[in-house]
């Protein structure tokens, strides 16, 4: 049976009189919700988390560090923002994944305005921002300590002010240039390189439809001058105070190694394997993209005709198709590369589907259960999941033996939330080595120390009369049990 609640769309059309309004309460509403429950266990999460916090003590807010190292997997701009973050509400959890969730909701925010103006119609544009916030992968990304939305938003910036500036009776086309170029550069602090692919959507624009799309060649040198202008006011202290090995190791490694090589085995070696991924990202957006995805095929099939006569849904779903194409072709593969063609498309389908007499009570059920679905794993299912967390285990056990002196090891198990945790109040850099073999080497510091080592391996250790903890829990990046001794010496 129905709900009559769902099935009206009036509560939605309330929501979308203020369509602003309604989804900045949203977006924050939903992505802040338990984000100060879990610890920062994922991987790249307590990386970005440390790095910036390292940026903070170090006072060097050029090159990132982590553990005493430079970081070069991301340019600066993330670690600015989280640094920022952290100078206001502290170094923890939340402060680090803030940033993601305000560039989440900016980004949900400007697609509303975007669509107010390409449809002059309320429900449509706040269609579109719900969509993107609600949908499956930007509901969890949206909330986690990476670069991901930063680079997101700014793509998204450049998607959006690029069309406004190839408008050929454009009458502001000197700030959406300025806007236009400037969010080039910003995006490329945030992530990289892929923050440039909206110039070749706008070129592609201009080369195939001349009569939409202006865009003057000399105008657009000069822009490029300034974006790289922008981009070098940090990347030029940055190489130089690293001896170039930020372009070599960032750029070398971590875009062009990417681009033809399987990085940390996500994807698969040769031609076949190649081959076989290419389709890879077609299949995941319908998870990605859930539940909105289900409505793609079927808008796309009706729009196709037309396609001709609508130069925004072309240009929107050309930027798209960018993003999709080209990371298909990288090797090395994981879902959120996409994840900047994601604002597009929500617009587009929006754009699409808006004024059907159904669409409100279909989105209606829709996000009310997404919503529902989403809030209780922040909350109730966070809050049960953290007891499980290996390294919350590990760090709420030792804690209390833990002094800014004191020297930590980790053998066998090195994962980053570990510097994250012990960092917070250890002065001294970890020793991470993966060999737990070795792990008696460590045992000749100065106390206090301590050596942290999976149980199996406390064998091998010298019988010494020292203090031992022992802790068992989900390793988070493996997802795996394992079980820990900490050896601890005061």
């Amino acid at each position: 049976m129905k709900s009559p609640a769902l099935s009206d769309p009036a509560w939605l059309k309330k929501f979308a009189a203020q369509p602003q309004r309604a989804i900045v309460l949203f977006s924050l509403g939903l992505l802040l919700a338990g984000n100060w429950i879990l610890p920062l266990t994922d991987r790249d999460e307590a990386r970005f988390g440390e790095a910036s916090r390292e940026m903070r003590q170090r006072g060097d807010y050029v090159v990132p560090w982590f553990n005493g190292h430079w970081r070069f997997d991301k340019p600066v701009l993330i670690y600015w923002c989280q640094a920022a973050s952290y100078r206001v509400f502290g170094e923890n959890p939340f402060a680090a994944r803030l940033p993601s969730v305000l560039f989440t909701t900016a980004t949900a925010l400007l697609l509303v305005r975007w669509g107010r103006k390409l449809t002059g119609d309320n429900p449509t544009a706040l269609l579109a921002g719900a969509m993107f916030v609600g949908g499956l992968h930007v509901a969890l990304i949206g909330r986690v300590a990476t670069a991901d939305m930063a680079l997101v938003f700014f793509y998204t910036v450049s998607i959006w002010s690029g069309w406004e500036l190839t408008r050929p009776a454009s009458a502001r086309r000197k700030i959406y240039w300025w806007l236009f170029y400037v969010s080039l550069a910003l995006g490329f602090l945030a992530k990289g390189p892929e923050a440039w692919l909206p110039l070749i959507g706008m070129m592609l624009g201009r080369g195939l439809r001349k009569d939409s799309f202006r865009l003057p060649w000399g105008e657009t040198v000069v822009g490029l001058v300034v974006t790289m202008a922008l981009t070098a006011w940090w990347a030029i202290p940055a190489l130089a105070q690293t001896g170039g090995a930020y372009l070599d190791i960032g750029i070398g490694e971590h875009v062009i190694h990417r681009s033809v090589g399987v990085n940390d085995s996500h994807g698969l070696r040769g031609t076949l394997g190649f081959l076989a991924t290419l389709p890879v990202y077609f299949v995941t957006f319908f998870a990605s993209f859930f539940p909105w995805s289900t409505r793609v095929p079927t808008a796309l099939h009706r729009w196709w005709p037309a396609r001709g006569r609508d130069d925004s849904g072309w240009y929107l779903l050309v930027q798209a198709a960018l993003v999709f194409g080209v990371f298909s072709l990288v090797r090395t593969k994981l879902p959120h590369y996409t994840m900047p063609a994601f604002p597009g498309i929500a617009l587009w389908l929006a754009i699409r589907i808006g004024r059907e007499a159904t669409t409100l009570a279909w989105f209606g059920k829709r996000i009310v259960a997404m919503t529902v679905f989403l809030l209780l794993l922040t909350t109730a299912g966070f809050t049960v999941a953290k007891n499980y967390i290996l390294t919350e285990n590990l760090w709420n056990a030792v804690a209390i033996h833990v002094r800014p002196e004191t020297k930590i090891g980790c053998y066998g198990f090195t994962e980053a939330s570990l510097v994250w945790k012990f960092r917070a109040v250890a002065t001294n850099d970890l020793t991470l080595v993966n060999d737990a073999r070795t792990a008696g080497d460590f045992l000749t510091n100065a106390p206090p120390f301590i050596l942290v080592l999976p149980t199996p391996n406390l064998a091998g250790l010298p019988d010494t009369n020292f203090s031992f903890i022992r802790v068992r829990g989900l390793d988070m990046v493996k997802f795996r049990n394992l079980d820990l001794t900490a050896v601890i010496r005061q």
